[in-house]
């Protein structure tokens, strides 16, 4: 397959960007493998908003108490299968059923939602009072490592943080060893044993997650399929070096290999799955912003107050320009489905809506109105998806970089200093994410931050980010590195129920690109460019 992108910039006193021509010419490397993918499927919609008739004026409880009323139940179905028989200092552990019942040096174990007290989270008095008397604090980041530029807007302070379970009566603070080996965040609802040594605070020995919702069979195809997962592409509009992007579209389309074994690894890329953050505005171009030379200073300023009406838009014609002539020549060839992301035009909150068909017009031909033809798919973040009889869960990455903000300290905190014990929180910050993408799955809850610290729509009747089928599949878009694992949960009656779970490193950054085997769940990166 012949392709050629013609890059032309316009500089002087009308920049206008860049733009692609694109010319596709077919060449036989062979016959590309399909994927079986239903017109309907369950789930399809699950994070579809309606068109026209959203309600914004609805209490955020409404949406916990769904949680709480959904999972409760599954958190004591584990509770009695896991303590029974449990005793602590020979004395037979017993179930309250409100915190605030729990008496003094009574083992029992108790159900709740965790609520994290926590000296960085957005506090809307705080931050409405500074907007009113006072300038926004500025810092400069672009000195700082990357890690040190996520601690700018963690929550953490080790010192001061306070854990707690809350229910319909009340909170209890929670301590004990177990704490530093495990993750919690605001919104978990998990069961805890433990007793009340201290007034008003509970030793937790250990815990217990709701029973897994239940997973359909898979039947396998034996058609040998792969899926392809990127996410990070991040192109911006005065870009110049699209290197990367030209070399991604050369080796979807088979142009980098000539070997039969590489072009028959291509050939069987049956479709390719974007996990948002496709484009990234630069930040200089923001409105009313100040000085463009301050670009990333005002971004942070701006970006760190949750509840200001930021005046920026994450839109720009000439980036969605390059997107959709990236995306018309790789259709040509493929199958694609692309989720929006962070810095993409869509929501602010979750879940972010498909993107509007009007930004790919020459895509356009390849989706039908009725958005059922699969070709092009425009989805949600997060969303479901089924291709070959494996019922994916993904999202763009929101969720777990949110929770990351509950583990690393804040850089006004000081240095990162963990006792020996936490030796959970040392690994994710610099080893490994792995046991948050578990841990969500175990929370059986993808978004529980949300609506604390992370913007969603104010659901009335349901949590839908509260899983009631466990996936196949759970993939996380915009990630440091790749990392994947074959999870094992258990239900109340100890039959085992798997998930793959892996993670899409950020493309610009890593030059990654992510295959998954829909017969055997097998999951690899491949780098094709640095």
């Amino acid at each position: 397959m012949f392709s050629n992108i013609d890059i032309k910039v316009y500089k002087g006193n009308k920049v206008q960007g860049i733009y692609l021509d694109i010319m596709t010419e077919d060449v036989n490397f062979g016959m590309r493998h399909k994927s079986t993918i239903p017109q309907d499927y369950k789930f399809k919609d699950l994070y579809s908003l309606p068109k026209t008739k959203r309600t914004y004026g609805s209490q955020f409880n409404q949406m916990y108490n769904q949680r709480v009323k959904s999972l409760k139940s599954r958190v004591m179905k584990m509770a009695i299968f896991k303590w029974k028989n449990e005793t602590i200092n020979d004395a037979p552990v017993v179930y309250t059923n409100k915190i605030l019942d729990v008496k003094d040096s009574t083992p029992c174990y108790i159900i709740g939602t965790v609520f994290m007290d926590m000296k960085y989270k957005p506090n809307i008095l705080k931050e409405v009072s500074e907007n009113m008397y006072a300038a926004p604090v500025i810092k400069d980041l672009s000195n700082l490592s990357k890690l040190d530029q996520i601690r700018t807007d963690s929550y953490s302070d080790p010192k001061t943080d306070q854990i707690m379970l809350e229910d319909e009566s009340g909170r209890i603070v929670l301590d004990g060893e177990l704490l530093d080996k495990i993750i919690l965040a605001t919104g978990a609802v998990v069961g805890l044993l433990g007793m009340e040594i201290e007034s008003g605070v509970f030793t937790v020995v250990d815990i217990v997650y709701p029973e897994p919702s239940p997973q359909i069979p898979r039947l396998i195809t034996n058609n040998k399929n792969k899926i392809a997962f990127i996410s990070g592409i991040n192109i911006t509009p005065n870009d110049l070096e699209l290197g990367k992007l030209e070399i991604l579209k050369d080796y979807l389309l088979g142009e980098l290999m000539t070997d039969p074994k590489s072009l028959a690894l291509i050939s069987s890329i049956t479709r390719l799955v974007i996990s948002g953050n496709s484009v990234r505005v630069n930040q200089n171009l923001i409105p009313n912003s100040g000085d463009s030379s301050n670009g990333s200073k005002n971004k942070h300023s701006m970006d760190k107050n949750k509840y200001r009406d930021l005046n920026k838009s994450n839109y720009n014609a000439d980036a969605m320009r390059i997107l959709d002539g990236f995306l018309y020549t790789l259709l040509s060839s493929m199958s694609i489905t692309i989720m929006p992301g962070e810095n993409d035009p869509s929501e602010i909150g979750l879940p972010q809506q498909e993107f509007h068909k009007s930004f790919f017009p020459q895509c356009k031909q390849y989706s039908s109105q009725s958005q059922q033809s699969s070709h092009f798919q425009l989805v949600t973040n997060p969303t479901w998806l089924e291709m070959d009889n494996v019922r994916m869960l993904g999202t763009s990455g929101e969720n777990i970089n949110d929770v990351f903000k509950y583990l690393i300290p804040n850089i006004e905190s000081g240095e990162i200093e963990f006792e020996d014990s936490c030796c959970c929180k040392n690994e994710i910050i610099y080893q490994s994410r792995m046991k948050m993408y578990e841990t969500s799955i175990l929370w059986q809850n993808i978004v529980p931050t949300s609506p604390d610290t992370l913007w969603c729509y104010p659901f009335e009747s349901e949590d839908p980010f509260t899983l009631t089928e466990t996936p196949h599949v759970y993939f996380i878009g915009n990630q440091p590195s790749f990392e994947t694992k074959m999870v094992e949960l258990y239900n109340k009656n100890g039959d085992t129920i798997k998930t793959r779970i892996f993670s899409i490193p950020v493309f610009k950054e890593t030059g990654e690109i992510v295959l998954l085997d829909t017969d055997t769940l097998d999951c690899s990166s491949i780098k094709i460019c640095d």
